[in-house]
């Protein structure tokens, strides 16, 4: 079944940190889980939640309504004038889905997680792999994902929910900060979606910058919102009411 373009989300969001399981930390005492994310060394992971501010912002570029006429509708219009000057090099790849963080979440709320796999045995934690690192369904990959060059990249699990499975994510641009990399991208919307409700996810592959504590992802959700959250967080649950 199939459904005519309409807003998914309207209008502005107030967002909050929260979630069975959602870290909440703002102080350098507090605990939190590292997801994977160490120094860049791996001998360290955060000790605590970093949470985004602003959480939900407007996207800093014009997006243009689009026409209702399949023939002309632009799937990429969130991102069509998005920067794309990229500083880090980044590719989607292929991979199982496996253990992913969204699966038990709140439904009633949109929900948002990142994590940043910095070794082939993170990667062995997260996905499950045959044993030539495929995804078990005895396919060559091109390149198995425990087999990526740690030392130049790092991988991100990135996911969001919830809603029509058509829709799908689409990177733009991976920035260096301070503390590691921030991802930048849309959802890609087609003018036809399924009716159904689901989480999404990809996976990326990052060239790895010189520090990598903090994974961030600024993603364009509808015309009138981004959304921020990092690899610090766990899952971000942002009500959008």
């Amino acid at each position: 079944m199939t459904i005519n373009r309409r807003r998914l989300l309207a209008g502005t969001a107030l967002a909050t940190v929260a979630s069975a399981g959602c870290l909440q930390a703002d102080d350098e005492s507090g605990t939190g889980n590292g997801n994977g994310n160490g120094n860049g060394n791996g001998d360290s992971e955060p000790t605590t939640a970093v949470p985004e501010d602003p959480r939900v912002d407007e996207p800093p570029y014009e997006i243009e309504e689009q026409p209702n006429d399949p023939d002309e509708w632009n799937q990429l219009y969130l991102c069509e004038n998005m920067s794309g000057d990229s500083d880090l090099e980044f590719q989607p790849v292929s991979a199982p889905r496996a253990d992913l963080l969204l699966s038990s979440a709140d439904f009633e709320n949109e929900a948002y997680a990142v994590r940043a796999l910095t070794s082939a045995d993170e990667v062995r934690e997260v996905f499950e792999l045959g044993d030539d690192g495929g995804d078990g369904s005895g396919e060559e990959p091109e390149e198995p994902i425990d087999e990526i060059d740690f030392a130049e990249n790092i991988l991100l699990v990135v996911e969001s929910g919830y809603g029509s499975g058509s829709i799908a994510h689409h990177w733009k641009r991976a920035e260096t900060t301070d503390r590691g990399v921030r991802l930048h991208g849309c959802h890609m919307i087609p003018y036809e979606r399924t009716d159904d409700l689901t989480a999404r996810h990809s996976v990326v592959r990052v060239e790895r910058p010189e520090n990598v504590e903090i994974a961030h992802v600024s993603l364009t959700v509808d015309a009138e919102r981004r959304v921020h959250y990092n690899s610090s967080e766990d899952v971000v649950a942002v009500n959008p009411t």
